[in-house]
């Protein structure tokens, strides 16, 4: 019998060097988010990026303190909004583990400056192995799909990595923030799935975005040992999602 192991994600809450103040923070949707998770009994957190939104060392010291309520290991990479060197420093530069047989590994996807993204492929698929590893979890600031056409929301390299990915037998799912949509879609048997931000809702429609009230928590995933997985978001995932595909 296969065990298991939880998996929450947490995405794009935006946390400022000062603390904010009322229901609709920051910091208290923040503190919302974790709270979800905090009722799955996560084994491990995953934070991708945009954690603070001016990139300060404060705003992740505070966020570094949230989630201790969860005493479970956390995994950090940055998203454009960060200092990718700060959230290393505060949050661990630990990259990949193996948990209940699993490898979760995330891969920095930021151009200093820039608030679209890069993936050397390349050099992934070399830190990945050989393509018979074990089942993996792969989580990244931008999304190698995406439902937006502005300039913005590219990640430079993501059309690859997907041709890529679904030419390996390895990588089950791909998680992303950045977007703020929730969303989902299976290309060559690779789930990628958009975590909603924890602050607010956006709505992409090509170059066009709008604040909207769409899905704002986090996402949990539960991962079999023998290479299976469900996901679902919190709270009320099933009416707020965006489902694009099959597109195989």
């Amino acid at each position: 019998m296969a065990s298991t192991i939880t998996v929450a994600q947490i995405s794009d809450s935006h946390l400022k060097r000062e603390p904010g103040n009322g229901q609709s923070s920051p910091d208290e949707m923040l503190r919302r988010a974790i709270a979800l998770a905090a009722a799955t009994k996560p084994d491990v957190l995953l934070l991708t990026g945009d954690i603070a939104d001016d990139g300060s060392t404060e705003a992740l010291e505070r966020v570094a303190r949230e989630v201790k309520v969860l005493g479970v290991p956390v995994l950090a990479t940055a998203g454009n909004h960060d200092d990718p060197a700060a959230v290393a420093a505060v949050l661990g530069a630990v990259d990949e583990t193996l948990l209940g047989g699993w490898r979760l590994c995330l891969a920095d996807t930021t151009i200093p400056g820039k608030e679209w993204g890069r993936i050397d492929v390349p050099t992934l698929l070399k830190r990945l192995g050989p393509e018979d590893g074990p089942p993996t979890l792969l989580a990244l600031h931008h999304p190698p799909i995406t439902t937006s056409t502005h300039p913005w929301m590219r990640l430079d390299g993501g059309t690859e990595l997907v041709t890529a990915l679904a030419a390996r037998g390895d990588v089950r799912v791909v998680v992303s923030g950045h977007l703020h949509e929730a969303f989902n879609a299976v290309v060559g048997g690779v789930s990628y799935i958009g975590c909603s931000s924890s602050l607010y809702s956006i709505k992409h429609r090509n170059n066009d975005f709008l604040l909207d009230d769409g899905h704002v928590g986090a996402l949990i995933l539960t991962l079999d040992s023998d290479g299976d997985f469900t996901w679902r978001r919190l709270p009320d995932p099933n009416e707020t999602s965006t489902v694009l595909g099959p597109l195989e």
